[in-house]
Formats: C-alpha cells, structure tokens, sequence
C-alpha cells in the first residue's frame, strides 16, 4: 500500500474499471471526498472479493463487450496495434488482445471468472495506492481492515503458477484495403522491459525521434530530425506523413520500440526509407546536442503527465510497486535520465536495431509498402 499527499482533484462520487497496457494491469479506482476514502475502500473490497457475478449481469456485460469490439474494430490505429502484437508474439499470450475473441466471450462462464478471481486475485499480486489528501498510517489501517479478507494463495482449478514467456517473432502482418483513402503503418523492434538498465536510454530516444500529427502545427518546434523529414518543415518542403508516433511500449519481459505512421499510397516508400533511415541515425550518429535536447523534453513530459490529475499519480505509484516492489523517487528518475549520453543512446540503439529482425502491421491502402525483405535490408548500415 502507498499514499503520496497532494492537492486534491475536484470531488467524483464514481467508481472506475480501467485496463492500461504497459503491463496488461487491472486497475480500479475512486475520486471521493476525503471524509470518505474508509468508505470508498470497504466498497471497493466488496467489488473485488464479494461479488456475486450474477449471469444476468454476465450476460449484460458480455453484449457491452461485444459492442466495445465493434468500436475498436473500427479504429484503425487499435487495429494496427493489435496485429503488431499479433505478428510479434505469434506463440505467447502478449499476442492476444485485450477483449479476446467473440467466442470466447460468448462462451465465458461464472465459473470460469470465479475461477479467474480465485487464481489471480491474491494479495501478493495487488496493491492499494492512494494520492491527494490522506495520511500514509491512517490510510494503512483503513487499508487492512477493509482488505483483510484478501487471500494470500492462489486457489481453484485455474492456478497459474508459471508466466510463458514472450517470444519475439520478426514478422509482417498487412490488411489491405484499396478502397481506404490512407495506410495506417506501424514499424517496431524487440526492446528491454521496464526495470532492465537500459530502459531510460529508450526513453530518451522515443524523445529523439518524436511525434507529428499535421493537425498540431506546434510540431514545427519539434527538434526531431525524423519529426522534420516527415513533416516535412526540412528542404523537402511538403509532408510525408499526416501523422507519425514513436512508441516504447515495455511489458515485464519484453517490449515494442517502433514508429506507427498515417500517410498516403504515394508517399509510403519514402516515409518507410525515412523511418528506417532514423534508426541507422540512433545507431551511428546520435549527438550530445540532440540527445540533450530529448532529455530535456522528457523530463517535462514525466512532471507534466505527474501534475496532470491524481489518477495518473496514484496508477504511476501502483505500476512502480508492481514493477520495481517501490516508488522511484522523481529524483532517481531524473538522475537516470542525466546518465544517460549519447555514447549509451549508441550502444543501446545499437544492441536494439541493428541488423535485427522487426515486426510490421499495416492496413488500408497499402500496396506500396516494400517487402519484409527490403524492411530486414534497411536494418543496418554500409558505411565507407
């Protein structure tokens, strides 16, 4: 358990379910007064190891999932994403979505989730966190007393006393639509998890390469080369892309380091040469400047997602407990970020991206992108 005092956020008389993706975590969380945060526990202990999972609510909830689907299926950044972990982790369970298929939904039991609950929902994998006006001992007490009941070993016929492994697959996954007035791409190599040494060097290079999106003229100001030549704000002088997003995706035992881009056919080779291009860049030339540069823009970006709301504070806090059993203090965050210099982003670009397989998925109007052997080709360098 962990609390962190702050200013309070307005008061919300509202219970919440939110999955989040880094580490395939479920997470749920209140906005109350601060005269009712003992209240708020005991109800949320009721959810967690009291509910009776009546079939008609399963039923109810099944069609909202269903419906969900329907609405994922129709973003195509979801979709794109979706597949990359599809081609990428071909035999482990990373490889699955987070909704599952329709049958399997259709198909789901009570028992089947009270078995799930048996299994999972143990003490030794949950934690409690709390953000705003509360006192760490005082919420302590409330703590134990509301989860008291909370087991301490895994039960029931679904025991899951080994996590597979993700075994990483360089691949491509395309779905082609020509009908579709844009490709949605997403390019993406085998990174570090999350507590491995080298993950702030991956931090700061997703703040090397960037984020567009044509729709945000700010990113003229942007001091990513690639963020330039996509934009198109260098000699090229028109956009390749309508948008581009560098993603760092880090899971317990693996991750995904990659570009995701929307553009049009006629421009998908040369924004594919670019993105490939600037990976060789981290590799063999990233500078002290720009790597600077990144380290600065981070470290905002870290303070700036912590201010926004208590939310983020509370599932940053929780994350942390799982992943590294403390909370890293903002100053050993930002003594990581310090060492790292462009000799690391070099190396570790290096033991990433060069001459190493990668996963691609794309979907829309696509028939221009170049084959998995050219994308394999343009993961290193001749150099004279």
């Amino acid at each position: 358990m962990h609390s962190d005092t702050k200013s309070p956020e307005p008061p919300a008389a509202s219970f919440r379910s939110a999955r989040t993706d880094m580490q395939a975590l479920q997470v749920y969380y209140a906005n109350v007064l601060k005269e009712d945060v003992g209240e708020s526990l005991n109800t949320l202990s009721e959810m967690l190891l009291n509910s009776t999972f009546d079939n008609s609510a399963i039923e109810r909830e099944k069609r909202t999932i269903l419906q969900e689907m329907e609405e994922v299926e129709k973003v195509e950044e979801e979709v794109v994403f979706d597949n990359l972990h599809y081609t990428a982790y071909q035999t482990s369970p990373l490889g699955r979505t987070i909704l599952g298929t329709e049958d399997n939904i259709k198909n789901m039991t009570r028992e089947q989730i009270v078995n799930y609950i048996q299994a999972n929902y143990v003490a030794s994998r949950m934690v409690v966190v709390a953000a705003g006006p509360v006192n760490h001992d005082e919420f302590a007490g409330m703590v134990e007393k509301a989860f008291a009941a909370t087991p301490t070993q895994p039960s029931g016929p679904s025991v899951i006393t080994d996590i597979a492994p993700a075994y990483f697959t360089g691949s491509d996954i395309r779905v082609r639509d020509d009908e579709m007035p844009l490709a949605h791409i997403a390019t993406a190599w085998e990174t570090v998890e999350l507590t491995h040494p080298d993950s702030p060097a991956t931090m700061v290079m997703q703040a090397m390469l960037g984020s567009f999106d044509s729709s945000f003229p700010s990113a003229i100001n942007s001091g990513s080369r690639m963020v330039s030549i996509l934009a198109g704000y260098n000699e090229r002088q028109y956009p390749l892309v309508q948008s581009a997003m560098t993603f760092n995706t880090q899971y317990s035992d693996t991750g995904l380091f990659g570009v995701y881009y929307v553009t049009d056919l006629a421009n998908i080779m040369e924004a594919q040469w670019a993105v490939m291009r600037e990976f060789q860049e981290l590799c063999h030339n990233a500078s002290d400047e720009a790597v600077e540069i990144a380290k600065a823009q981070l470290k905002a970006t870290i303070v700036g997602q912590l201010d926004a709301s208590l939310s983020q504070v509370t599932e940053d806090i929780g994350r942390q407990l799982l992943n590294y059993g403390r909370r890293m203090h903002m100053a050993e965050m930002m003594a990581r970020i310090d060492a790292v210099d462009a000799p690391t982003v070099r190396r570790v670009a290096t033991s990433l991206f060069n001459d190493k397989c990668i996963a691609m998925s794309a979907k829309g109007n696509i028939s221009a992108i170049p084959d998995y052997g050219w994308l394999r080709r343009h993961t290193w360098s001749l150099r004279y």
